[in-house]
């Protein structure tokens, strides 16, 4: 029996990266574990070639030497993480992590019927969340939670309230969030 996996395209998540300065390389090494299509901007490819990443995807607006063999290149006018979140969408990718320090909600609100949106920056992994949302932590981890307005309401149970955006768990156990007046708020995890 093998122990191989086989990967169906567009199964693993896709890993788009706009700063790549915005995680470390352990943690980088981890997404890149089951080899996702990797899409940056053509001012990425020198960071990336440097270090020996092979990437698959490159937004550029300029025409461009393809160092690669099997490199996209995709011509864009708008802002690369929208023309990027829309070819993945066109192109059936169920979910995508995107490194980069965008954490407003409205810039990916318009596409979270269509994929899963995982955001990395700076140690924190962020994700959207809908009313109703539980899960297990243990005691003293942090939760933080970003792109909300000032006067968003949001009922949260077993967590203690550090600052506006941060929230530490009571104890081990659950923690829940209810809100009403957004579909979705973005709250984000520390990467161990």
């Amino acid at each position: 029996m093998s122990s191989h996996h086989i990967v169906r395209e567009n199964q693993e998540p896709a890993l788009l990266i706009e700063d790549l300065f915005l995680i470390d390389e352990e943690n980088l090494g981890q997404l890149l574990e089951w080899s996702p299509t990797i899409v940056i901007e053509e001012e990425t490819i020198d960071l990336l070639d440097a270090r020996g990443y092979k990437f698959d995807i490159v937004f550029t607006r300029n025409a461009i030497n393809e160092s690669q063999e099997n490199l996209k290149v995709i011509s864009y006018d708008i802002h690369f993480l929208k023309a990027a979140i829309e070819y993945l969408i066109l192109h059936h990718y169920k979910a995508v992590n995107i490194i980069t320090d965008q954490l407003d909600i409205d810039s990916y609100q318009s596409y979270l019927e269509y994929i899963n949106i995982v955001l990395l920056s700076k140690g924190v992994r962020y994700y959207f969340v809908t009313t109703g949302f539980t899960k297990w932590k243990p005691a003293g981890e942090r939760i933080h939670m970003a792109g909300l307005g000032m006067n968003e309401n949001i009922q949260y149970e077993g967590l203690i309230k550090l600052s506006n955006n941060e929230y530490e768990m009571e104890k081990d156990g659950l923690f829940a969030l209810n809100f009403s007046h957004v579909k979705y708020i973005l709250i984000g995890e520390e990467i161990a």
